[in-house]
């Protein structure tokens, strides 16, 4: 499987602002920023399959604590 992260360019040939991201020579993803064309190859190639998991519930090890009481929890300010 080969995986290209490069300027998207319309069917007519013209070069965009955009990247897109090719597999095999299809076009799997077209993004506005290069960081985010870079992140969808990178998805699409890691094997690991934990790599994704940002809160406890989803942890392949559930008795996992955080570092910090409140991490994974987003605190909003009201008035």
């Amino acid at each position: 499987m080969k995986i290209a992260v490069e300027k998207y360019r319309k069917p007519d040939g013209y070069v965009t602002r955009y990247w897109s991201v090719m597999v095999d020579g299809e076009l799997l993803a077209v993004t506005l920023y290069r960081k985010g064309a870079v992140a969808v190859a990178r998805a699409i190639t890691n094997r690991t399959p934990y790599s994704y998991v940002t809160i406890l519930e989803d942890s392949p090890n559930p008795a996992a604590k955080p570092h910090k009481p409140t991490a994974g929890v987003a605190t909003y300010r009201t008035r």
